[in-house]
């Protein structure tokens, strides 16, 4: 790209004439200027600056503040209209174009070329005019038309939208604020990180409102995404509301603190009580209790309306709660065992517990015979578990469930089995039919009731 230089000056008369001020001194340059043009005699740099210092010298103390606070430089301008700025060297405006040209490219997202409407000319303009690279290419950005400034809002790095003014932009983040805010909020504030600078955009960028960005505020955004086409319209009507826990937060994280007072049950305490007629291991709700009430001020945080944290300042009791009395069972053995087992069948007892002559010897016997006929049905003792169904030995046909609290109950010499491994079953189900299996001289039940693993006498834990 081309970009021509133009001088405005050259020698002649009149530079030895007093000037009485600077604004004289310049339209005196301005017609050596045209002098010049009229002669069609080529300038060069270094004759301007010769003039000019020769012109200097005959100046009055006017001029002389010029000369001091004046320097030889060149003026950018478009279409005849008063300098956009000055610079020092003719290659800042080159590079300037080049900076212009790659920002203006990088917003429209393709190639653009700076027209030729600005010239570079040779001139004297005050020292504290000059421009820097950086701010000509600023002054030059304004002279493009694809692009127009505008101040954008980032939040935790990611771009929300844009506004005409930054007063929009605090407007947006009022307003956002206050979907949150209830009676109760006694102070509101951001957790978000934010940014707001003045950018250039394309020209065709549709600036949002405040209520239009505080509704893009607070719309949920992905983590790691831009949640919003930054410079997109936004739908008409409808207002936001709190959003739920299970939606990804909202662009913008409001943090609200509430001071609440409120009412709320005291749970009843629980008080043990020791007590022989249950089961050791065993507990029940032997009276109960009554709840109380308190009144609580609590200190509430919430992030987007979703409660984070929670501190109570006072509390106050309006009722005393009751005790609610549990009994813990000390029973053992037999006295754990008394009433918790039902009859295991109907019949005569043939053989009780203990000592017996049978088969022509003494021996120790671990339970209690009930005689009666063949296919009578024998039923669960008690609620449990059954741990074993099949033959053993002696026993023959054997059921064998498990009570918990180490309560094992056994139904012996069985004809039918009706009971499986691993089968739960209910007190007075029945599991078996009684039979003459195993060592027996008849059809009867052999009942066993073991704690621990040691046989203790049925009768005593029957009722």
């Amino acid at each position: 790209m081309n970009h021509h230089t133009t001088s405005r000056f050259s020698t002649g008369p009149g530079w030895q004439e007093d000037l009485s001020a600077p604004e004289e001194f310049f339209c005196q340059l301005a017609d050596l200027e045209q002098e010049s043009k009229e002669r069609r005699r080529p300038v060069t740099k270094r004759m301007v600056i010769a003039a000019a210092l020769l012109g200097l010298t005959g100046l009055t103390a006017a001029g002389a503040v010029v000369a001091s606070t004046c320097t030889l430089c060149y003026a950018v301008s478009a279409d005849g209209d008063p300098p956009l700025a000055f610079v020092r060297q003719e290659e800042t405006y080159a590079q300037a174009v080049s900076q212009v040209e790659e920002q203006v490219s990088a917003i429209l997202k393709t190639d653009y070329d700076y027209d030729n409407r600005t010239q570079v000319s040779l001139t004297i303009a005050p020292k504290e005019s000059i421009q820097t690279p950086d701010q000509l290419t600023a002054s030059l950005m304004e002279t493009v038309e694809q692009v127009k400034e505008a101040y954008v809002l980032t939040v935790d790095g990611i771009a929300a939208g844009a506004c005409e003014s930054e007063e929009d932009i605090a407007e947006a983040l009022a307003l956002a604020k206050t979907r949150y805010t209830t009676e109760n909020t006694r102070s509101v504030s951001l957790a978000s990180s934010l940014d707001i600078s003045l950018d250039y955009l394309p020209a065709d960028t549709e600036l949002l409102s405040a209520e239009a960005l505080a509704e893009v505020l607070l719309r949920p955004a992905d983590e790691g995404e831009e949640a919003v086409a930054v410079f997109a319209p936004l739908d008409e009507g409808g207002e936001g509301s709190a959003v739920p826990d299970e939606t990804p937060p909202p662009l913008l994280l409001v943090e609200t603190v509430e001071e609440v007072t409120y009412t709320q049950a005291i749970p009843s305490p629980i008080q043990e009580q020791e007590t022989g007629d249950l089961i050791l291991g065993q507990t029940a709700t032997l009276e109960e209790g009554t709840e109380g009430q308190e009144e609580r001020t609590d200190r509430v945080t919430y992030r987007c309306g979703v409660e984070v944290g929670r501190e109570t300042l006072s509390s106050q009791t309006i009722t005393e709660a009751t005790p609610t009395i549990v009994g813990v069972g000390t029973a053992q053995g037999v006295d754990a065992a008394h009433g918790r087992f039902a009859w295991p069948t109907t019949g005569q007892i043939t053989s009780p517990f203990g000592a017996r002559y049978i088969f022509g010897s003494t021996s120790f016997h671990s339970g209690t015979d009930i005689a009666n006929a063949a296919g009578t049905p024998l039923y669960a003792a008690a609620s449990g578990t059954v741990t074993f169904s099949g033959v053993k030995g002696t026993y023959g046909n054997l059921v064998k469930v498990d009570h918990g609290n180490g309560f094992v109950t056994y139904y012996a010499h069985c004809s039918q089995l009706l009971a499986n491994q691993g089968d739960w079953v209910e007190q007075g189900q029945t599991i078996a039919l009684m039979g003459s299996t195993g060592r027996s001289t008849g059809p009867h039940c052999h009942f066993e009731i073991r704690w621990q693993d040691e046989p203790i006498d049925p009768e005593l834990c029957l009722p």
